[in-house]
């Protein structure tokens, strides 16, 4: 059987087939997170990063990654 790679997003567990994972393909799991939102990254012990869609991630490191979404400050103001 393959191997399972666990990751969280807002506090959810997820899993996924591969060892690597996009910042597009982790908007696109669970309910989805738009793009009107920013997807940030929080390493253990540090504040929270923004993730690019072309950032990659190794779901095999040590840990398990945390993810959240934030109404992007860009699209302030804007109807």
């Amino acid at each position: 059987m393959a191997k399972k790679f666990k990751f969280k997003i807002e506090n959810e567990t997820y899993e996924w087939d591969n060892q690597f994972i996009t910042g597009t393909e982790i908007r696109s799991v669970g309910p989805g997170i738009p793009e009107s939102m920013d997807l940030y990254v929080k390493p253990k012990g540090e504040p929270g990063r923004l993730v690019t869609a072309e950032e990659s991630f190794d779901l095999d490191s040590p840990g398990i990654e945390k993810f959240y979404a934030q109404d992007s400050s860009s699209e302030a103001g804007k109807i």
